[in-house]
């Protein structure tokens, strides 16, 4: 049984030498081989991936490879994400991580990438489970910014329970309630609750994205 790949990565000749050097193990295929975020996410979204390998610059200095992997990761894509890079900021780092990418190398180590891939694929390693309990802590670092009565609001509009509903279940003037949601926006520098559930399922990143 080979292990599925897609490749993402906007440099046309590090591409193809990469997926020549995958191809050749024999447990490894690359199956596609993609050069922007929109079209990893959509592949992912039609197509069964083991291991994508995500480029963290796809676009300049934009970081739009940690977007795509966040946008796998909120799509709840079974698909494990393998960071390339060249990069070596904390910060960078550390948001790769928050957005939900299992393993982390530099190209500079792309012989390491087929054992990293097998490690990622084969089994769950303490690192992963560690990523996933990270990730827990910064959606509930998201969630401490309300208080109890404004998560009530959040809850139910994930739900899809629009204003009218949220008045009579939980048994708010209209006033009262507009005060509130005007609150969670204000905190969120949000425009809309659909925008304030964003950014709590991206643990932050989406905010940080927009200050790019």
């Amino acid at each position: 049984m080979k292990i599925d790949l897609l490749l993402v990565e906007d440099d046309p000749v590090w591409r193809k030498m990469l997926a020549r050097f995958l191809d050749n193990e024999p447990d490894l295929r690359v199956i596609q081989a993609v050069g922007t975020k929109e079209e990893a996410v959509a592949y992912c979204a039609n197509n069964k991936v083991d291991v994508v390998l995500m480029d963290i610059n796809l676009t300049g200095n934009n970081l739009d490879g940690i977007e795509a992997t966040l946008e796998l990761n909120l799509m709840k894509s079974p698909a494990k994400v393998i960071a390339l890079t060249s990069l070596d900021r904390e910060d960078v780092i550390i948001d790769t991580y928050t957005a939900g990418a299992v393993h982390y190398i530099s190209k500079s180590d792309f012989r390491k990438i087929p054992e990293t891939i097998r490690s990622v694929f084969h089994t769950v390693s303490p690192q992963e489970i560690l990523v996933k309990d990270y990730i827990r802590l910064k959606e509930a670092e998201q969630y401490n910014k309300l208080t109890l009565a404004e998560r009530e609001i959040v809850a139910l509009s994930e739900e899809g329970i629009g204003r009218t509903q949220m008045i009579d279940k939980l048994g708010k003037s209209e006033g009262t309630l507009k005060n509130q949601i005007s609150h969670i926006l204000r905190k969120f520098k949000a425009k809309s609750l659909k925008e304030v559930i964003r950014t709590v399922k991206s643990r932050g990143l989406g905010s940080r994205e927009s200050d790019r």
